[in-house]
């Protein structure tokens, strides 16, 4: 979770005023960016099931993890002052989004069929933390990410070793090949509200994400400010992921706990759009733990929901309608930011937020 979320779509958004200068992008065109990685992602997620019963979670999670490192490889050596520098960024980002979409079903279906029942909740939560700890380093990073053409290439090169690797490494030998001789069923949604939520959820956390040091940019932030709201995002990410694993073992307010995730959500983003001091900081904090708790606690809904022949395809596609509500987050927010400035990000995803807390009450009735 640290390469696929981590690095592949925040560290993202920590080098994106480095993508726009040294790539001439506009602000339409770094969403795009990212939208292209999320429609790779919306694919790879689809393919998974049908290629799993073909291949095996293992050989799909190396397979996956190869053509992440392919990806990122590729977008480590665009050149900038060449036709084809933008075009090679896009084709690596989907690449990797391919790679990234078929390599999470893997990951999480193998490592559910490794732990019992009662630890499933406290798996989850960690494997998402993996994601916290990138931010974190991305944002101590950020100096060398955001100012120098070598960070952002650094970061993709990173990511392509530790792609490369995992391909070698996960699942260890020996690991129950889970997926491979599944007979194929039919499709099931773990619930119409909750998938909505999702979709929500997905639109609103990417269109902060993305532009959330570039808001801080165009205000003028220092490098030790921007470093700073990205440090506090990953924290609170990891903080996030632990409160849930908590939440989820309280039966009474498990059921409350995506509709408090997505509010938190909310809130952060209208708060880093208003002008008190620190507001960025508050903003991240909130909109941080909320993130890293809601696919956690969506990935125990839809595990409790359906039986374990019915999860890969029951995650695979609650977790695509997710990347539709990626997919456009990022072009919907470049659009709003290219036509009224990137500060009206924030309250798109407020709003969005907003919208997906009321469908997650809509769910736990």
């Amino acid at each position: 979770m640290a390469l696929h979320i981590g690095l592949a779509r925040f560290t993202y958004g920590v080098m994106l005023p480095a993508l726009k200068r040294d790539l001439a992008l506009d602000y339409f065109g770094g969403g795009l960016l990212n939208a292209v990685h999320l429609l790779g992602y919306l694919a790879g997620t689809l393919a998974a099931p049908l290629l799993a019963r073909r291949v095996g979670m293992a050989a799909l999670s190396r397979g996956a993890h190869a053509l992440v490192a392919a990806g990122a490889l590729a977008c480590a050596v665009v050149p900038e002052a060449s036709a084809l520098g933008l075009p090679l960024l896009a084709l690596g980002r989907i690449a990797t989004g391919l790679g990234a979409g078929a390599a999470i079903v893997a990951i999480l279906v193998i490592t559910f069929a490794a732990v019992p029942m009662a630890s499933r909740s406290s798996a989850s939560a960690l494997v998402w933390s993996g994601m916290g700890f990138a931010v974190v380093v991305s944002g101590a990073a950020a100096g060398v990410l955001v100012e120098t053409a070598f960070g952002w290439r650094a970061a993709f090169l990173v990511a392509a070793a530790l792609a490369a690797l995992l391909a070698f490494v996960f699942p260890p030998a020996g690991t129950a090949d889970e997926g491979g001789a599944t007979a194929p069923v039919r499709l099931r949604s773990p619930g119409l509200f909750l998938v909505a939520a999702y979709l929500m959820f997905g639109a609103a956390y990417i269109a902060y994400a993305t532009f959330a040091g570039t808001r801080l940019a165009a205000a003028g932030a220092s490098i030790a400010a921007v470093s700073a709201m990205w440090i506090t995002f990953g924290t609170a990410m990891i903080a996030g992921s632990a409160l849930s694993f908590a939440v989820l073992r309280l039966e009474g307010r498990r059921r409350l706990a995506l509709f408090a995730a997505l509010l938190l959500g909310a809130l952060g983003s209208w708060a880093s759009w208003t002008e008190f001091p620190g507001a960025a900081l508050a903003g991240a904090l909130l909109v941080g733990a909320g993130l890293s708790s809601t696919p956690t606690i969506v990935t125990a809904y839809v595990r409790e929901r359906c039986s374990a022949e019915e999860y890969p395809q029951a995650f695979s596609f609650a977790t695509a309608v997710m990347g539709i509500g990626q997919l456009l987050g990022p072009l919907a927010a470049g659009a709003l930011a290219d036509r009224l400035g990137v500060e009206a990000v924030a309250l798109f995803a407020a709003a969005v937020y907003g919208l997906g807390a009321a469908l997650a009450a809509v769910d736990r009735r």
